[in-house]
């Protein structure tokens, strides 16, 4: 029997596990009684009001009852519009969409959970489960359409299934399904998960002797085949075939190349939670790395305990923090901007660690008052300071996106469709449709159906924002200004569309 001891209790492994307590120190209740506190934290007016997003909206534009013509940018995948799908096909309302990503997250974050059940105690998984819904991130991720959230909690999910039925602690019968649909998850969300997420559990399984289980394998290679086929699919639904698409993907930025956005990285947890260099120049809220500082440690802790000890313990952490590092440095050399949400990953495998560490010194060390009070203070004081944190970044994003306003503006101003401009969020309530990033107009116009000749520029009057319409659109009589789009645009593209 491994030893799988975090505090002076011995986790059970496999077969018969002994009756619990309701509430007692390993029952399932405290995973649930965190789900549902991270639930109440996001059902709050500050994050069911706010705004939808410039990506939320490009998620949703194929899923949504407001009619669009915005195209999601060929890299990402459908997965976090999918998840939104059943509501946001039959209602616009924000509350309803905030609400039910709410619930779905919520639920997600128990399952992911749970799926370490065996490996630790459930106190233990619940003080990790307790961090990770701390987290200002985690909070605002966990309401929005986004995709990383959802490849977080597959990862995580994935790192413990695996664990379990490499072991044996887990029927093959549900622990191989379940691998698959975690594997589906964290590839539906982005096609490139399969090396930034998945890449360390793929190279395990294919390079530890012991963890070479031919059916794990099978389980995950299904999951990820399944997540590619929706990539497929859309390629030749929305793209022109795979290989454009590839082709179009290959062009959005950045391009592929080293980078060295590590202070970035680091800077945007405490705020913006978006940054692209050379605008990251400081620290929103510095004292809130009085609180990372304590939580990197005890990651390192956990890890530490975990290889003191043997079998699914040591393995355990070991996969966990490799996981999380391989995550944290891909995204700091492969990517030149900063936003935390793309780290989730790595901080809710870092939360398990944390939540060790915490165990292992309340367990093991002489001034167990002392520790037990310091524990609560990091655990009191992340709770507030995080949550401070969201509410100010929560605040910068509802005055930020005015995308409803300025929508309205240009609708009565006579812009209705067709029409097309540079802003995917503001097209989307307009009806209009607009390029991805890294697509020129003149290179998305020559790929619609009535081609780059076509269309006009038109000048507004009192704005800024430049609108393409057709040829007789009764917008160019009214307009300052309006043109023709360049000659040498349209040879340029000749043959494009």
């Amino acid at each position: 029997m491994h030893d799988l001891k975090v505090s002076s209790r011995q986790a059970p492994v496999s077969g018969l596990r002994p009756r619990r307590r309701v509430l007692g120190r390993d029952s399932v209740f405290w995973l649930l009684l965190v789900s549902l506190a991270f639930l109440a934290a996001e059902l709050t007016p500050a994050l069911l009001r706010m705004p939808l997003g410039a990506d939320e909206i490009t998620y949703i534009a194929r899923t949504s009852a407001h009619a669009s013509l915005v195209s999601l940018p060929p890299v990402h995948g459908q997965g976090a519009g999918l998840l939104a799908a059943p509501v946001t096909l039959f209602t616009q309302s924000l509350t309803v969409i905030r609400v039910w990503m709410s619930v779905l997250s919520a639920i997600g974050l128990f399952l992911s959970v749970l799926c370490w059940r065996g490996l630790r105690p459930f106190w233990v998984l619940a003080l990790g489960e307790l961090i990770l819904a701390s987290l200002g991130i985690s909070q605002f991720s966990g309401v929005q359409i986004y995709p990383d959230w959802w490849g977080a909690l597959g990862t995580l999910a994935l790192t413990g299934l695996f664990l379990q039925a490499v072991h044996g602690t887990l029927r093959n019968r549900v622990a191989l399904p379940l691998i698959a649909v975690a594997s589906l998850l964290i590839v539906v969300m982005r096609p490139q998960n399969i090396v930034f997420l998945m890449g360390p559990v793929i190279v395990a399984a294919l390079v530890v002797r012991r963890w070479r289980r031919l059916r794990v394998l099978i389980a995950m290679g299904t999951g990820v085949a399944l997540g590619c086929l929706e990539w497929i699919a859309g390629a030749y639904l929305w793209y022109g075939g795979l290989f454009e698409r590839i082709h179009l993907a290959g062009q959005e930025p950045p391009p592929l190349g080293l980078y060295f956005a590590l202070g970035t990285q680091i800077k945007v947890l405490n705020g913006p939670w978006y940054c692209t260099p050379p605008n990251c120049t400081s620290f929103d809220a510095p004292g809130e790395l009085a609180w990372w500082i304590p939580f990197l440690a005890l990651g390192v802790i956990g890890v530490w305990v975990g290889w003191k000890r043997r079998g699914l313990m040591r393995a355990s952490a070991v996969l966990a923090g490799a996981t999380a590092l391989w995550v944290f440095v891909l995204y700091s050399f492969l990517v030149p901007f900063g936003a935390p949400r793309y780290i989730l990953p790595s901080l809710a495998l870092l939360s398990i660690l944390a939540a060790d560490g915490i165990a292992w010194a309340i367990s093991g060390l002489r001034w167990r008052k002392t520790v037990v009070v310091m524990s609560c203070l990091f655990l009191v004081s992340g709770i507030i300071s995080q949550r401070i944190l969201l509410n100010r970044q929560v605040q910068q994003q509802i005055q930020g996106r005015s995308y409803q306003f300025q929508a309205a503006q240009l609708r009565q101003l006579g812009v209705h469709p067709p029409c097309a401009m540079e802003a995917p969020s503001v097209a989307y309530y307009l009806g209009c449709s607009a390029p991805w990033t890294g697509m020129t107009m003149p290179e998305f116009l020559a790929r619609t159906p009535e081609g780059l000749k076509a269309w006009r520029l038109v000048q507004l009057p009192g704005l800024t924002t430049v609108i393409y319409v057709p040829a007789n659109s009764p917008l160019i009589k009214g307009s300052v200004a309006f043109r023709e789009l360049p000659a040498s645009a349209a040879l340029q593209l000749e043959g494009v569309g």
